[in-house]
């Protein structure tokens, strides 16, 4: 039987570093468990569409726009709500100081990422929609020069890109990830690997429980086996590995009500092409451990 193949790319921390214990990656692979690591979660949505990975690791963002495109996939493992470094950024000389201050404005968001959920229920919350500031995707690099250089009014940062950004540009957080929107990494697969796979499911939730541990424990390891990674030194990856929270979780009522309040705030703004019900984007029958 074919490996089933786990998508690890650096926005998320936790299958990068499972991806790179050597050890969990032999014993993964003899039991039917293999990594595709690959360079920006941008891709994982179309990754899944062709095949070429079977179980993904995201934000909480691409399973909503996964559902909206017709895809059947469902969240099977949730992290604990991270409280990144950074957020909705602007420079400390600007003259902005409240999210109300950004209408009219550019925001630069990582394309297909949980920036686009942050930012709308960020929005949404202040009384402004979505068509009320210029939010556009770009790459993080790109982002970063415009930004740097006072051309680009506001971008979402966090960890490790926003402590080497904000080194160089004073700069101010308007809001921030892990409190009106909680930020969650996510686990997701499509149904049929889910209803197919159960034990090799199981299997990569015991070995991401156990490495989390590991990393909370031992969070300058951790950062070690990411050096390099995105252009990243382990130094600047510790910090964003300390800032949070780690362990893996089922999908509790609380996350699917989130997901659905934010599902219809995309429908509302227009991000998806209508409302959607979201019920059937979460399974729950594989935790606890």
């Amino acid at each position: 039987m074919p490996a089933l193949i786990v998508g690890a790319h650096p926005q998320n921390i936790s299958l990068s570093v499972l991806a790179r214990r050597r050890d969990y990656v032999e014993d993964l692979k003899k039991k039917g468990l293999e990594f595709f690591i690959y360079s920006a979660g941008a891709h994982t949505i179309p990754l899944v569409e062709l095949g070429v990975i079977d179980i993904a690791g995201t934000g909480a963002t691409p399973p909503i726009l996964a559902k909206a495109k017709g895809l059947d996939v469902a969240v099977f493992g949730i992290s604990a709500p991270r409280f990144e470094n950074g957020g909705l950024c602007v420079r400390a000389d600007s003259p902005f100081h409240t999210i109300q201050d950004l209408k009219g404005r550019g925001i630069a968001l990582m394309p297909i990422s949980w920036h686009t959920q942050f930012t709308a229920v960020e929005l949404a919350n202040a009384g402004i929609e979505w068509k009320e500031v210029n939010a556009v995707e770009l790459l993080p690099a790109t982002a970063r020069d415009a930004y740097e250089q006072g051309l680009l009014d506001a971008v979402v940062l966090t960890d490790p890109l926003y402590s080497l950004v904000a080194a160089k540009v004073p700069t101010r957080v308007l809001a921030s990830p892990g409190q009106a929107f909680t930020n969650r990494s996510v686990y997701w697969a499509p149904h049929r690997v889910l209803r197919d796979h159960p034990d090799a499911v199981h299997t990569l939730l015991v070995a991401l429980a156990e490495s989390d541990q590991q990393t909370q424990e031992n969070p300058a390891e951790a950062a070690a086996l990411l050096e390099g990674v995105n252009g990243h030194t382990a130094a600047q990856w510790l910090g964003a590995i300390t800032a949070r929270d780690w362990g893996v979780s089922q999908p509790d009522p609380g996350f699917l009500a989130e997901q659905q309040s934010h599902a219809d705030i995309f429908a509302r703004f227009g991000l998806i092409p209508k409302q959607i019900d979201v019920s059937d984007t979460v399974d729950s029958s594989f935790l606890p451990l």
